[in-house]
């Protein structure tokens, strides 16, 4: 019997010979070693081909569903996301502060899903991201003329001679200096500063300046004053 007769007739014999589970071990035996016997066939012994679904070297790999990015299958056209990822096609990031970290400036992220996020911002800083520092000076806080210095969550009063206090609001003048004029009564205040006690027509304050001549001759000094009853 010539060689190209054998080969026609041999899968028919063999068919007829072997049993489906039997015929099943041989062609995996004929097959690529380790070829999928459910995903991977062959038409010539070494070969491993794959049927629809299935992909790889053995035929052992399934094919996720077109468009699928962040998931996986376990049978063809599957997308099962990975943690963090959700939707159709495993594109939408749930977990998008872990993965990007926008905010800033020590703020607090929230996923809110569908990859969005809130973040809270610490004191001091506003925006969507907590990217912008708020300016507390931005009020004028300090008083009389005091200078403002804008820090992280606080400011600072840098202020003229004759003030102090947080918002350089008190005067350091007292009633020893005789600041009530048109005969208002002066009552000096115990945190600082004092009270003029005005008569009637006469009420307000005012700030003059007063300039001493130093003892050393060394220059004059301005003494900033609130004078009251004016």
């Amino acid at each position: 019997m010539s060689a190209t007769v054998l080969t026609s007739v041999l899968p028919m014999v063999v068919r007829r010979i072997f049993s489906p589970v039997t015929l099943k071990v041989l062609v995996s035996t004929i097959c690529l070693p380790g070829c999928d016997e459910d995903h991977g066939f062959c038409d010539k012994p070494g070969e491993c081909k794959c049927r629809v679904g299935f992909s790889g070297k053995y035929c052992d790999d399934c094919i996720r569903y077109p468009g699928c990015l962040h998931g996986t299958c376990q049978q063809p056209w599957q997308c099962n996301c990975q943690e963090g990822w959700g939707g159709l096609f495993c594109n939408q990031d749930l977990n998008y502060c872990t993965h990007h970290k926008p905010c800033q400036n020590g703020a607090t992220c929230t996923n809110t899903g569908q990859g969005s996020y809130t973040c809270s911002c610490r004191p001091g800083f506003t925006g969507d991201s907590c990217e912008i520092e708020v300016n507390e000076c931005s009020g004028s806080p300090c008083r009389n003329g005091g200078s403002c210095t804008d820090l992280e969550n606080t400011y600072s009063c840098t202020c003229p001679p004759g003030f102090y206090g947080r918002n350089c609001e008190l005067s350091a003048t007292t009633c020893a200096d005789g600041p009530c004029f048109n005969g208002g009564r002066c009552t000096d205040n115990p945190e600082g500063g004092y009270f003029c006690q005005c008569p009637t027509g006469y009420a307000g304050t005012a700030t003059i300046r007063i300039f001493l001549i130093l003892s050393s001759g060394s220059g004059w000094k301005v003494l900033n004053m609130i004078t009251s009853c004016k």
